[in-house]
């Protein structure tokens, strides 16, 4: 995987979407109770620094290097952290991903914000960041200069 945008294509960055999903849309339905709640937390936390460089990758059509990695892991336990204990920055941050939805869903209905359950014991979770950045650094190894995906790279199609 060195191509930009491959670690929303590893295993663990699919596995944690799978879980996101399973556990947003039917878990927490049938059961909601603190499990499901840090199912979630432990899964997004993992996948977003993920997200994040593959982003920074594909709008910069290169890799990253080690400072984008720390910069994406400390992001998410920065923000993560915030939107958890403070009340204003957990407050926007329901707003926001209400706008979003909205936005997502075609601007049918109302504009409403989501509902974050802030407990500081959420921070447990933290440590997923570690996860997080074995698997950026095991799948993410910087090609050698002159390498073709050390290179800007084309919009198009790659070869392979």
């Amino acid at each position: 995987m060195n191509r930009p945008g491959d670690l929303l294509l590893s295993p663990w960055a699919l596995v944690s979407v799978a879980v996101i999903l399973v556990n947003d849309h039917v878990l927490k339905g049938a059961f909601g109770n603190t499990l499901t709640g840090k199912l979630s937390d432990v899964a997004g936390v993992f996948l977003f620094p993920l997200l994040l460089l593959s982003v920074l990758e594909v709008l910069r059509r290169t890799l990253v290097g080690r400072a984008a990695i720390a910069w994406s892991i400390a992001v998410t336990g920065i923000g993560f952290a915030a939107v958890k204990v403070v009340p204003p920055i957990g407050d926007a941050y329901e707003w926001v991903i209400g706008f979003l939805r909205l936005t997502a869903g075609g601007f049918r209905g109302d504009l409403l914000p989501i509902v974050v359950l802030r407990d500081p014991s959420d921070l447990w979770v933290l440590p997923i960041l570690f996860a997080s950045y074995l698997v950026i650094t095991h799948h993410r190894t910087r090609a050698p200069e002159g390498a073709p995906e050390h290179e800007m790279i084309s919009p198009g199609p790659h070869p392979t």
